[in-house]
């Protein structure tokens, strides 16, 4: 019962990847794995849970970056900034690189079929944007961001262009395009 579970989740995934999430049906799902379409409706009741497991699958936990060593030292104002752009970069490497922007369609389709899902796709986001929080948060503490500023913001002002580009424009993402936006984002004066 598991194996055929993992095997419904790993052919709808294959599915999601290579052909959109428009290919993610029941059938497509029996046809690419073999398993019986009253297997599949008895670990799925709908092709839109077999969809959510497929994303899920795809959505890695987080986002490489940085592990977040911690001395016990409070850290300079430029290991803060270089810390910002490993992470900036990371987040980068991974949109060109991974899965993850080829998974997002896909979960903005199953909020708009099922918007009771809203909750689920924010708790994903979270997920993702939670060790970028945490990094502001230090780096705000460390006087770089102004004691009001409000991180949510911030980060959106620090992701928001890498899925622009990634998603939208096609520009590519850079590490100097990281870098820039870290520097925008931290206090004027501050060392570069």
């Amino acid at each position: 019962m598991v194996r055929s579970r993992a095997a419904v989740v790993a052919g709808a995934a294959e599915l999601l990847l290579n052909d959109g999430p428009g290919a993610v049906t029941i059938d497509a799902v029996v046809q690419r794995t073999g398993v019986a379409r009253s297997t599949i409706y008895r670990h799925f009741p709908t092709s839109t849970d077999v969809l959510r497991a497929a994303v899920e699958a795809v959505l890695p936990v987080s986002v490489p970056g940085e592990s977040g060593d911690d001395d016990g030292e409070r850290p300079n104002p430029t290991q803060l900034r270089d810390a910002l752009r490993r992470r900036l970069r990371a987040t980068a490497d991974h949109l060109v690189g991974g899965a993850w922007t080829r998974a997002l369609p896909a979960l903005l389709e199953l909020v708009a079929r099922d918007p009771s899902l809203e909750e689920h796709r924010a708790q994903i986001v979270a997920r993702h944007r939670e060790p970028l929080l945490d990094l502001l948060r230090v780096v705000r503490d460390a006087g770089l961001l102004p004691a009001d500023a409000d991180l949510a913001v911030v980060a959106d002002r620090l992701l928001g262009p890498l899925f622009y580009r990634r998603l939208v424009s096609g520009e590519p993402l850079t590490h100097e395009l990281c870098d820039h936006l870290v520097d925008t984002v931290l206090t004027p004066g501050d060392p570069r």
